[in-house]
C-alpha cells in the first residue's frame, strides 16, 4: 500500500520480480484482466476509484492526467514514425495543439529532458538514437500532455 500526495517525486525501487511493474501498470488497468484481479482495496485519484472506471474513463486518464514511462523503450516508440511525429500526435490528441506550436513545444521538451540539439533530432527515428537518447524522449512524451502523476 502507498499514497502519493500532489507535488511529491516517489521512486518504486526493489529487487528484480518484486511487483515495481505489476505495481504501476495496475494503477493505469494496463495488465491483462480478467486474469489480472483486484480482490480487495482501491486504486484513488482525484477522490475516484479507478478499478471502477470504465474503459473510455480510463484512456481519458491514462491520456490526460497520469502518464507512465515503460522500461524499453525502443519497443515503445513506432520504429516507423519520426520523434516529431510521435510527440506531435501526443499534443495534438491530448491538446488539441498542432503545426509550427506543436514543433515548437517538441523542440522545448527535448531541450528540457537534455537531448542535445533537439531541432537536428526531430527527423530522427528511434534506432538512429541512443538507448539514453530513447528514454528521454520517452520522458519528454510523457511531459507532453503535462499529467498530474
Amino acid at each position: 500500500s502507498f499514497s502519493i500526495k500532489r507535488g511529491e517525486c516517489v521512486a518504486l525501487v526493489g529487487e528484480s520480480g518484486s511487483g515495481k511493474s505489476v505495481s504501476a501498470l495496475s494503477v493505469l488497468k494496463l495488465l491483462p484482466y480478467p486474469t489480472a484481479s483486484h480482490p480487495s482495496g482501491a486504486i484513488r485519484f482525484r477522490g475516484r476509484d479507478l478499478l471502477t472506471a470504465s474503459d473510455q474513463e480510463m484512456r481519458e486518464v491514462r491520456g490526460n492526467d497520469i502518464s507512465i514511462i515503460f522500461q524499453q523503450p525502443m519497443t515503445s516508440l513506432n520504429p516507423l514514425q519520426t520523434i516529431e511525429t510521435q510527440i506531435g500526435e501526443i499534443l495534438s490528441l491530448h491538446r488539441g495543439i498542432g503545426g509550427a506550436a506543436a514543433r515548437a513545444l517538441t523542440l522545448e521538451l527535448l531541450g528540457q529532458v537534455g537531448i542535445p540539439e533537439p531541432e537536428t533530432r526531430l527527423k530522427s527515428y528511434p534506432h538512429q538514437l541512443s538507448g539514453g537518447q530513447r528514454q528521454r524522449v520517452m520522458i519528454a512524451m510523457a511531459l507532453a500532455n503535462e499529467p498530474d502523476l
